[in-house]
């Protein structure tokens, strides 16, 4: 809090003078669903001179181009444009914000309401959503169903499914969302359910995976399975920000994406991604 005015009063006006006032400009691309060496295999041979660089804050990275010159306007714009055209699908804002801002930004604009109902997260995807002021326009609440018991009282899902095929499964993970959404009558709402380790995994569910389902007033229940990796706050972490990130992509008809250590592609969604409901 202080170090920002300082610069910003003090040391940039004083730069500029030993400069001789050249300006300087710099755009920054949040994204999310890539490695760091993806993103630079990607943007290698854009046209025009500005300096690229890379911050990890892990489960995103931030792409900032800067510019010196006279036409630092007009060759933003330019960069900005082959990020775009390169980068588009994997880029959620630009500036200092946050995949759960953008989110809210995004739901109130559409007016459209969202709910959440979680187990290995334990609450942290509706903790971050509530981190946004006036969030209450959008968001209706969370269900924290940890137990099985949770899961069937809280969200109505059948003993049977539970028994079938466990609680991570994407059957569970879809009428978990779907639960959440008659519960607390959203437009949208979203299931996670997982390992988040370091205990619990098998050869079939081994450590970090996670199953979500997304339900929605206008469109079948999607259901999907992740591979995630790390320790157990990582696992939690990540799969918070793929939960926000499936509302966005809902919102805006973007295809989900195959998370993997290495980056993400959009996928298409088989047969058995989607669920009746």
């Amino acid at each position: 809090r202080e170090m920002k005015p300082m610069l910003t009063d003090t040391v940039l006006p004083w730069l500029a003078e030993l400069t001789g006032a050249v300006r300087v400009g710099h755009r920054t691309f949040q994204t999310f669903g890539i490695s760091e060496s993806g993103l630079d295999e990607l943007i290698a041979g854009i046209p025009g001179e500005g300096r690229w660089s890379f911050r990890a804050n892990f489960p995103e990275v931030s792409v900032r181009v800067v510019v010196r010159g006279d036409d630092v306007d007009q060759r933003l714009a330019g960069f900005g444009r082959e990020v775009y055209a390169r980068l588009g699908q994997y880029i959620y804002g630009e500036g200092d914000t946050s995949m759960e801002r953008v989110l809210g930004e995004l739901l109130a604009a559409r007016n459209a309401t969202v709910a959440f109902a979680e187990s290995c997260t334990g609450g942290l995807v509706a903790h971050r959503l509530t981190n946004v002021p006036g969030c209450s326009a959008y968001f209706r609440g969370g269900i924290n169903a940890y137990a099985n018991a949770a899961k069937e009282h809280l969200l109505g899902v059948p003993a049977s499914l539970l028994e079938a095929h466990g609680a991570v499964s994407e059957e569970v993970a879809g009428a978990m969302a779907e639960g959440a959404r008659r519960a607390l009558g959203t437009q949208i709402a979203v299931g996670v359910t997982g390992i988040a380790g370091p205990d619990g995994g098998s050869a079939d569910k081994p450590i970090g995976t996670v199953c979500f389902g997304l339900a929605a007033a206008d469109h079948p229940t999607v259901t999907r399975r992740y591979q995630l990796w790390g320790n157990r706050e990582w696992v939690k972490l990540l799969a918070s920000q793929i939960a926000l990130d499936w509302v966005r992509r809902h919102l805006l008809g973007l295809p989900l994406l195959e998370i993997g250590r290495r980056g993400a592609v959009p996928v298409t969604l088989k047969r058995e991604n989607v669920a009746p409901g």
